[in-house]
């Protein structure tokens, strides 16, 4: 101990700081990585850690723990920062017509709030499965075979999240890590690249074009994958977020014919915004109801 305290003044001031745990609760004698500070009886405990308090703030030698290096890579949410701007001026009192987070601008229905309300006075109050209740994961499985023609296990291929941004990030850390590339249509949520690199991947920008709609280009996309062999996810948002885009049933035909020259492609679909269509069929296909795009 008194060696490691001799070659690093950083953890000779750590070490103090445990000395003041140790001495506050015993009277037994220091180490001698202590010989700076007598030993003393339990009456003047107090006095052994105010001097060790002292010793360690007045090092010049203290230096903040180290952090992980991902954290630097990290760049702080722009919606999170635009939506605390907007709670500050609505707390100065100004009116403020907040369009940075994707939340209705009206009230839950009266019957999902009697519903929370009965749950919640019949007991239902403690955790649950860590994958969501039982009895949500069933229903979420009958309402994707009923309006998307998609069947999953309701016991092995659903889990309830608490909101898109947790189950993207679970799907990337399920799906990839160090070394791999991510494949992020722009324009973009701001938050999938950073998802990326938290996970230890490299995010890619595929542009696309206005003359497209913004909407994903199979022949951009084929480039994209062939200059890419490292790409692992490739994230699909439809309707897409920011531009509210919506890709067709048959541009998504042909993006799959595209994914299937690259079978190490795993396909994260956001479809979060599905009940958000304003084309003239009301329509937002399911990618993974397209033939050989579900396994």
């Amino acid at each position: 101990m008194t060696s490691a305290a001799s070659k690093s003044p950083s953890i000779k001031t750590r070490v103090s700081f445990l000395a003041t745990c140790i001495i506050a609760y015993s009277n037994t004698p220091s180490c001698s990585a202590f010989t700076s500070v007598p030993t003393q009886p339990a009456s003047s405990t107090r006095q052994s850690t105010v001097l060790l308090h002292e010793s360690a703030s007045t090092s010049h030698d203290v230096i903040d723990p180290p952090l992980n290096p991902l954290l630097s890579q990290i760049k702080p949410s722009k919606t999170v920062e635009v939506f605390s701007l907007v709670k500050q001026m609505e707390a100065d009192g100004e009116t403020v017509t907040s369009l940075c987070v994707g939340e209705p601008d009206f009230a839950p229905p009266q019957s999902v709030l009697d519903a929370a309300t009965q749950a919640m006075q019949n007991g239902q109050t403690r955790y649950t499965a860590v994958t969501g209740t039982a009895e949500l994961r069933a229903a979420i499985a009958k309402d994707l075979k009923e309006r998307k023609g998609v069947e999953y296990n309701p016991q092995t291929e659903i889990v309830v999240g608490n909101g898109a941004k947790q189950c993207v990030y679970q799907g990337l850390m399920a799906a990839c890590g160090e070394g791999d590339e991510v494949i992020i249509p722009a324009p973009y949520w701001p938050s999938y690249p950073e998802m990326a690199l938290l996970v230890g991947a490299k995010p890619v920008i595929l542009e696309t074009k206005v003359q497209d709609g913004y909407l994903i280009n199979p022949s951009d996309l084929d480039r994209c994958l062939s200059q890419h062999p490292k790409a692992k996810v490739l994230m699909l948002c439809n309707p897409s977020n920011p531009t509210g885009g919506v890709h067709s049933t048959e541009l998504l035909a042909e993006i799959a014919r595209v994914l299937q020259k690259y079978p190490q492609i795993v396909i994260l679909a956001d479809e979060i915004y599905e009940r958000l269509v304003y084309t003239s069929d009301g329509k937002c296909t399911s990618f993974a109801s397209l033939p050989d795009m579900f396994h």
